[in-house]
């Protein structure tokens, strides 16, 4: 994809004019399916990075997350921009809720995790049974605590 139609997508998904520095190359590193690290300071609109490729490409995004708040705050965010395939799957989802979500997993464009769940054996055969578009770290410090893990999945 080319510049001028990444901008148009980005004003047709998201409504802004430009992007923020560094996303324009992230984005189209993922869109070339290069396997990209993006180092930004917070609150350079990190979330767009994985936002606009998942929107863009077949398949879920697993978004991995350490903070509950981070993950929640994320959900509410692509709900509110209008986004109803997200789900956030953690230790504060009941039950019966995590059930259904499990049964339906394929609905979701949006998955957000907590790392615990990818110890999860009955989580990990759930994420073989879909097309998974993108895997996202979203806390740098989670490569190295769970490092080992991600290996198992990608």
């Amino acid at each position: 994809m080319n510049d001028i139609e990444l901008k148009t997508k980005l004003k047709e998904l998201f409504g802004f004019e430009n992007f923020k520095s560094g996303q324009q190359e992230v984005v189209q590193s993922i869109l070339n399916k290069i396997n990209t690290i993006a180092v930004l300071p917070t609150g350079t609109g990190k979330s767009l990075c994985y936002q606009m490729p998942g929107a863009l490409l077949e398949g879920s995004v697993i978004i991995i997350s350490p903070l509950l708040s981070l993950m929640q705050d994320q959900v509410e965010q692509l709900k509110y921009q209008g986004e109803t395939r997200v789900v956030a799957i953690n230790s504060t989802l009941p039950a019966q809720e995590k059930s259904f979500v499990y049964q339906n997993i394929q609905k979701y464009k949006y998955i957000f995790v907590s790392p615990e769940m990818l110890k999860n054996e009955y989580f990990f055969s759930i994420l073989q049974k879909i097309r998974i578009a993108l895997f996202v770290v979203d806390e740098a410090h989670c490569i190295s605590t769970w490092g080992p893990i991600l290996d198992l999945i990608i």
